[in-house]
C-alpha cells in the first residue's frame, strides 16, 4: 500500500487526522459520520460531503489487488478508531485502514445519494396524487354540475322542432356562461384519467437547484444499448439555467422520446399539425418527466452510478465467459440441474406439471384453500388453539426452579459456548486486557442491569420459562431457569 501511493497522497490522508482549528474536529470524524433521514436539507448536506470526499479520491489501482471483503474489514476497523487512535497506529496499517475507509465511504456516499434522490422523487409523485385526490374532492360539486349542464342541452337538442329551435333551447340554456362553462370543461379533462402530473411542479420546485446539482456531480451509465435517455438527460442539463416556459425541440436524430409515456407525452411535446417530431418541449414538465424517468431506470437498473455499490452495474459481478464454461458442467452436476438450455427448459416444466398435478389433487382435502372467481384464494391459518392446563403447567416449572443468579448464568453459558469470542478486537488480534472473559462478562451484565429501569418487579419473559425478578432483600437480579 505504500508504495503504490504518490507522497502528494500520504499527505493528504495524513490531514484527516488534524484537528480543524474552527470546530476542534478532525476530517476523520467527518468521515466516519453516517447519513441523516432523506430531507431536502440532508440531501444538500450529503452531496457537500461528495464533493469533499472527491478531494480525498485514491487511484483504482491502489486497492485493485486487494478483495473486496478485505477492503471491507479494514474500514470496519478504521471505524472503530478515532483520530488519537489511529496516529497511535503503524504508519503502513494506518493508510490501509484510511485508504479502505475513504474506498466504502466514497462507495456509500453515492449509494445514500441515490436513495434519498428516489426517495424525495417518491415523496413529490406521493403529494401529486394527494393533491389530485383534493381536487377530486373539492371539485366534486362542480363536475356534477358540468354533468348537470350536459344532460340539460341534450334534453333541449331532442326536443321537437327546427334545427333553429334546438340551437335555440341550448342557447337559453348555456346563457352568457359558455366560456366559463367551456374553461371548467378544460379544467375537468386536464386532471381526468387520475393524470396528478400537473400538480407535481409546486412540490419539485423547491427540490430544482438541488436536482440539477445532483445531476452535474455524479455520472450516470446506462446497462442497455439503449442510449436516448442519456442524451435526454444531457438535453436538460444544457437548458438548467433557461426559465421559459417553452423549449425549442432540438432536431437532433439521436434525441428521440420514445422512452416517455403517453401521459407525458400529452404534457411536454407539442407538434405542429401533420408533423410526427416534436416542435417544442414544455420545460417545466419536461424536467419532471426526465428526473421521474431516472428515478424509475436506477431503480430498474437500466442507469448504473459508477463507483456505487447498490447501483453498480450489475454486469461487472457477473463472472466472465471463460470461467462459466469452465465451471457450469460442475456446477450443473453439483445442484443437479441440467445445463444444456433445452433440457433445461424441459426439466423445470416437468417439475411444475408434476407440483401443479400434485397440488390438483390435494384440494380437495386442503380447507384453506378455495377458488372465488376463477382465482385461488389462501385464508389466513387459524392461531393453534393453546391445551387445558398449559398455563398451570408452566406456572408450576416456574414455581418449583430454583432462583439462579445472572451472572452464573453469565458465566455457565460463557463456558458452553465461548460466546465472549465475539467480543474480541475487529482486527483479529489478541485483546490487550488482562483476564478478558471475567470482563467481558461484567460488561454484559452491566449492560444488562441499564435495562432494570425499564423492568417491573416481576417481568415475565416471552420466551421459555425464564421469570426476571428482583428480590426484595439485596435487589440481586436473578433469573429462574
Amino acid at each position: 500500500m505504500d508504495a503504490k501511493l504518490s507522497a502528494e497522497e500520504k499527505k493528504r490522508i495524513e490531514t484527516l487526522f488534524i484537528a480543524e482549528p474552527e470546530s476542534r474536529f478532525t476530517p476523520w470524524n467527518t468521515l466516519k459520520q453516517e447519513p441523516g433521514s432523506p430531507t431536502l436539507t440532508h440531501l444538500k448536506v450529503w452531496l457537500d460531503r461528495q464533493i469533499w470526499l472527491s478531494e480525498y479520491q485514491i487511484g483504482q489501482q491502489v486497492l485493485a489487488e486487494m478483495p473486496d471483503v478485505k477492503i471491507q474489514h479494514f474500514a470496519a476497523e478504521a471505524k472503530t478508531l478515532d483520530a488519537a487512535r489511529m496516529m497511535e497506529v503503524e504508519p503502513q496499517k494506518r493508510l490501509t485502514l484510511a485508504v479502505s475507509l475513504l474506498k466504502v465511504q466514497s462507495n456509500r456516499v453515492l449509494d445514500d445519494l441515490a436513495e434519498m434522490f428516489i426517495k424525495r422523487m417518491s415523496i413529490i409523485h406521493q403529494k401529486g396524487k394527494d393533491a389530485l385526490a383534493k381536487y377530486h374532492s373539492r371539485n366534486q360539486r362542480r363536475a356534477d354540475e358540468l354533468v348537470q349542464t350536459l344532460h340539460d342541452l341534450v334534453i333541449a337538442y331532442r326536443t321537437e322542432g327546427s334545427a333553429q329551435d334546438k340551437i335555440s333551447a341550448m342557447e337559453v340554456l348555456l346563457a352568457d356562461q359558455a366560456d366559463v362553462i367551456l374553461q371548467r370543461c378544460e379544467d375537468h379533462i386536464a386532471h381526468a384519467g387520475d393524470n396528478y402530473f400537473v400538480f407535481l411542479w409546486r412540490f419539485y420546485k423547491s427540490h430544482r437547484a438541488t436536482l440539477f446539482r445532483l445531476l452535474k456531480h455524479i455520472t450516470v451509465h446506462t446497462t442497455t444499448q439503449d442510449t436516448t435517455f442519456i442524451a435526454a438527460l444531457n438535453f436538460l442539463l444544457e437548458h438548467e439555467h433557461k426559465h421559459a416556459e417553452w423549449l425549442t425541440a432540438p432536431k437532433n436524430p439521436c434525441l428521440d422520446f420514445s422512452w416517455m409515456s403517453e401521459v407525458w407525452r400529452g404534457l411536454v411535446i407539442e407538434r405542429c399539425d401533420h408533423d410526427e417530431s416534436p416542435k417544442r418541449l414544455h420545460r417545466r414538465y419536461f424536467e419532471l418527466c426526465v428526473f421521474s424517468q431516472l428515478m424509475r431506470e436506477l431503480k430498474s437498473g437500466d442507469l448504473c452510478i459508477p463507483g456505487s455499490n447498490l447501483y453498480a452495474d450489475y454486469r461487472d459481478q457477473l463472472i466472465s465467459w471463460e470461467e462459466y464454461n469452465r465451471d457450469i458442467v460442475g456446477y450443473g452436476e453439483m445442484i443437479g440441474l441440467p445445463t444444456d438450455g433445452a433440457a433445461f427448459v424441459a426439466h423445470l416444466q416437468a417439475r411444475l406439471a408434476e407440483i401443479a398435478q400434485k397440488t390438483d389433487q390435494a384440494f380437495p382435502d386442503n380447507t384453506d384453500l378455495r377458488i372465488e372467481k376463477g382465482k385461488p384464494v389462501l385464508r389466513r391459518s387459524v392461531k393453534a388453539v393453546t391445551p387445558a392446563g398449559l398455563r398451570k403447567f408452566e406456572q408450576l416449572i416456574a414455581d418449583r426452579l430454583e432462583p439462579t443468579h445472572l451472572l452464573d448464568v453469565l458465566r455457565d453459558t460463557e463456558h458452553w459456548l465461548n460466546w465472549t469470542r465475539f467480543f474480541g478486537p475487529i482486527s483479529g488480534h489478541d485483546t490487550k486486557l488482562d483476564n478478558p472473559i471475567p470482563r467481558y462478562l461484567t460488561t454484559t451484565f452491566c449492560y444488562g442491569c441499564q435495562l432494570r429501569v425499564q423492568l417491573t418487579k416481576r417481568h415475565k419473559c416471552p420466551i421459555g420459562f425464564l421469570d426476571y425478578s428482583l428480590h426484595e432483600k439485596d435487589d440481586k437480579p436473578s433469573v429462574k431457569g
